[in-house]
């Protein structure tokens, strides 16, 4: 039996869907493209214009799946309850043994390759040793907030932070390793609280030791990610994304040490106004964000420094976006994501007086974006004539593409192609490559 996955929202959904894919194929069922025997649609529910998406994809899985057994699961079902989605299976988040359970049980599904105990079902399946398609392998480290944003549905969604046991984790990093992912990316729903909710305990014994660095027996992001940097084949390793105030002096000494850590950090900053980031619940001003980049780039000079930024909050005038877009500026970040205000009518933010209507919502996310397209070429250009390092990342007409340390994609010459395809480096998909333009 053939099964397709549908998945939206953050890496953590990614994650989901991809243990998910991985239970589906160990019970021998399929992967495809269209016409599958079971459509499955991890949703997400971060803005309004996210649900309107989930409508939309829920309806393509029906109509290019037809007569497929129909699953909505993820944030939206969770937040919205299950008379909110028309399924044959309505789950929420979490909880994946007891969803395979669900699609395995022989009243669900006539299949003549169902599990026949219930430790196929739970077991997590195991990484293929085949080359991976995709080069980065998103680890979920971390589920659940506890921040409650104004603008933010998600800590209702997935409940108080939860973390995964470190032995958990350095399992499946060596397991992602030995399939042969170059780049593993450390994810979760809050990463920065990662280690809050697990018990002090015995340090782990890495096989080296990082030097000058000391870092604490309690497992925290930062001991989470010593551990990792010293497993044995490790390519490089990726943060997600991060607060700025969780981004620790240990972790900056950590990754200042360590070429494997990529010379990327997504920090959210939302706002350059103290008055919006105090409306928003954001839990720094803009001299403690501004402080914090300074210490980061006093040790890591030509770091990435990615953000998030929301157009249009309420209460937002003309003055307070002049204002954002000149901390903007002054902070040099390599690239903006920027996000329409789109009301939640589940949040705070929903009931806020000050709507910005939605004509000026458009503009001022329109000259965010110009900003970011400029900042991120002129970042990009800086590099010209250097060397950086390189995953590949797969080739899209005729044209090899890959993704450095410091998150902006290139596309290698006919020339570099050549040169590393047959190249040690190229069966590590981990290269170095001096950039041209």
């Amino acid at each position: 039996m053939k099964y397709r996955i549908f998945t939206l929202g953050c890496k953590v959904n990614q994650y989901d869907s991809m243990e998910i894919g991985r239970k589906m194929t160990a019970a021998g069922f399929t992967s495809a493209k269209r016409n599958a025997d079971l459509a499955i649609i991890n949703t997400c529910s971060v803005t309004q214009a996210a649900i309107r998406k989930n409508r939309r994809i829920i309806s393509k899985a029906k109509a290019e799946n037809p007569g497929a057994k129909i699953i909505v699961m993820g944030c939206w079902p969770q937040v919205y309850g299950k008379n909110a989605v028309d399924a044959d299976i309505v789950w929420g988040v979490g909880e994946l043994g007891g969803l395979m359970k669900r699609i395995f049980n022989p009243q669900f599904l006539i299949s003549n390759i169902i599990p026949n105990s219930e430790s196929q079902i739970t077991i997590t399946g195991k990484i293929s040793n085949r080359q991976p398609r995709k080069s980065r392998y998103f680890l979920k480290v971390q589920d659940g907030c506890e921040q409650y944003c104004a603008y933010c549905v998600i800590p209702y969604a997935r409940g108080k932070p939860a973390s995964r046991p470190v032995a958990d984790v350095l399992r499946e990093a060596k397991e992602a390793i030995k399939a042969g992912y170059p780049e593993i990316v450390l994810c979760g729903i809050h990463l920065g609280l990662y280690g809050k909710d697990l018990i002090q305990g015995r340090k782990l014994k890495s096989q080296k030791q990082p030097p000058k660095i000391k870092i604490s027996p309690k497992p925290d992001l930062a001991f989470l990610l010593k551990e990792i940097v010293y497993l044995s084949g490790l390519g490089r390793i990726r943060l997600s994304s991060i607060e700025v105030n969780e981004v620790t002096d240990e972790l900056i000494g950590l990754m200042a040490e360590n070429r494997k850590i990529c010379r990327h950090l997504h920090i959210p900053l939302q706002s350059g106004s103290d008055k919006i980031l105090e409306s928003m619940n954001r839990p720094y001003t803009r001299s403690q964000f501004a402080d914090r980049i300074r210490k980061i780039r006093k040790s890591m000079p030509d770091i990435a420094v990615t953000t998030d930024l929301i157009a249009g909050f309420p209460g937002e005038t003309e003055k307070e976006h002049a204002e954002t877009m000149e901390f903007i500026k002054k902070m040099r970040f390599s690239r903006l994501h920027v996000f329409p205000f789109s009301a939640h009518e589940k949040t705070p933010a929903s009931n806020f007086k000050g709507r910005v209507a939605d004509t000026a919502v458009k503009e001022r996310a329109r000259e965010l974006r110009e900003l970011g397209n400029k900042l991120e070429k002129s970042f990009i250009a800086s590099f010209k004539g250097r060397e950086a390092q390189a995953v590949l990342e797969g080739q899209k007409g005729g044209t090899l593409k890959a993704k450095t340390e410091y998150y902006f994609d290139i596309a290698l010459s006919d020339k570099q192609m050549e040169k590393y395809r047959r190249s040690d480096q190229a069966r590590k998909r981990i290269l170095k490559i001096k950039i041209e333009t």
